[in-house]
């Protein structure tokens, strides 16, 4: 029988509002789909991504993708949140449980010093083994700030029992760790050594160490003499550290390619340095952080003029601008080159400076701090990530230990 011109529109309204629901159905799983691959593909992702409803219901397996990918940005980002939200009844399961603690085991190795200290902050959670290799590996760190973080977890969950670990730090080389671990010692012991942060390095935070009398040296010994006394045979620093140094579990970050131009508009890649060491100093004209530190780095460009290539790399946009959010004119990349560059003429840098206005590369390695040091080693893995400036004395460790 034909269908009536109203049957004929009942039908057709009917399969629309079908169509509509199965859309309505499949859309959540389709912008899901959407949202990982583009943040598969990203140069970086924070904790803020991770909150939108669309990646808010990452799988385990699409969790471990984005970890894979070795980028810093979404590393940080997955510990963080899965840190965040391991109590909820989504990420208490199993299969989530095993992940989260696989992270934490390496993330307490990581390059990124940001990301081991998300890692050792969480590590209550983590089996008495685990922990306490992760802290013995930190103590026994070329980075004199990573060895400071094996102390301060220690001061938050240690006790007298780890003596032997504080022991090996009375005779590092930063003085402000000499302190910390006496401090350490005496809050175990109840004993006082008489030492104290305040009068041998007021105001010293010892992210680069300071000149003290020889009177304070004196003092700094006599008191590693008497906690030796002690703790007789306890805590030999030459076997320890080597020790330490060798069950150090290795993280390995590959540096991805990438091309950006140097203040004379010359394109510049970094697989162009493949063999050397390369230290990446992130840095910007109006930070003064940065510009204290780049005598540092032009001294140790000049001492390893032939096994190292610092590049220096140029968060600043044109003016008036936060980060550039367009592709520049001939006219702002001319300005920004000419500024960039007297800035670091006036400081006489002898090594490149190249240009990222649009943060790209940035993005993928600073995570909003600077100055911001990514230092490569030969095969063009990541072996260090950090934020702020270190002595001569700790640059020289860690470009020995990126060769170990």
């Amino acid at each position: 029988m034909p269908l009536t011109s109203s049957k004929r529109l009942l039908l057709l309204v009917s399969a629309g509002i079908a169509l509509c629901g199965g859309v309505l159905l499949v859309r959540p799983g389709w912008v899901h789909r959407q949202a990982f691959e583009s943040a598969l593909r990203s140069e970086s992702i924070d904790e803020s991504d991770l909150s939108e409803t669309a990646l808010r219901s990452l799988t385990s397996s699409e969790s471990q993708r984005l970890w894979g990918t070795g980028r810093m940005g979404h590393r940080r980002a997955l510990l963080s949140d899965w840190i965040a939200r391991r109590d909820t009844p989504e990420r208490s399961a199993p299969i989530w449980t095993a992940r989260g603690d696989s992270w934490l085991r390496e993330a307490a190795s990581d390059p990124d010093l940001e990301l081991r200290t998300r890692a050792l902050g969480a590590l209550r959670s983590m089996d008495s083994a685990v922990a306490s290799q992760s802290i013995r590996v930190q103590l026994a760190d070329a980075d004199p700030e990573v060895r400071r973080l094996g102390l301060e977890t220690l001061r938050r969950i240690g006790s007298v029992r780890e003596v032997d670990w504080v022991l090996p730090r009375l005779e590092d080389s930063d003085p402000s760790l000499v302190l910390l671990a006496d401090s350490l010692l005496r809050t175990w012991t109840g004993r006082d050594s008489g030492l104290r942060l305040s009068r041998i390095l007021p105001g010293g935070t010892g992210l680069v160490s300071k000149e003290i009398s020889e009177e304070d040296r004196h003092a700094l010994k006599t008191a590693a003499t008497e906690w030796r006394a002690l703790f007789p045979g306890r805590g030999d620093s030459n076997a320890w550290d080597a020790t330490q140094r060798a069950m150090r579990p290795a993280v390995s970050l590959r540096a991805d390619d990438f091309e950006l131009e140097d203040l004379r508009g010359n394109r510049v890649k970094l697989s162009q340095f493949k063999g050397r060491r390369v230290l990446l100093n992130f840095w910007a004209t109006w930070c003064p952080a940065c510009l204290v530190e780049l005598p540092v780095l032009a001294e140790l460009q000049r001492r390893h003029t032939n096994d190292l290539t610092v590049i220096g790399i140029s968060l600043d946009s044109p003016a008036g601008t936060e980060a550039a959010d367009h592709a520049l004119s001939r006219g702002e990349t001319k300005a920004l080159q000419s500024a960039v560059g007297s800035v670091a003429a006036r400081h006489r840098v002898p090594y490149p400076i190249l240009l990222d206005p649009e943060r790209r590369i940035g993005r993928r390695f600073n995570g909003g701090e600077l100055p911001t040091q990514v230092l490569i080693d030969r095969d063009g893995q990541v072996r260090r990530r950090f934020v702020g400036g270190r002595s001569m004395e700790a640059w020289e460790a860690l470009l020995t230990d990126t060769d170990r």
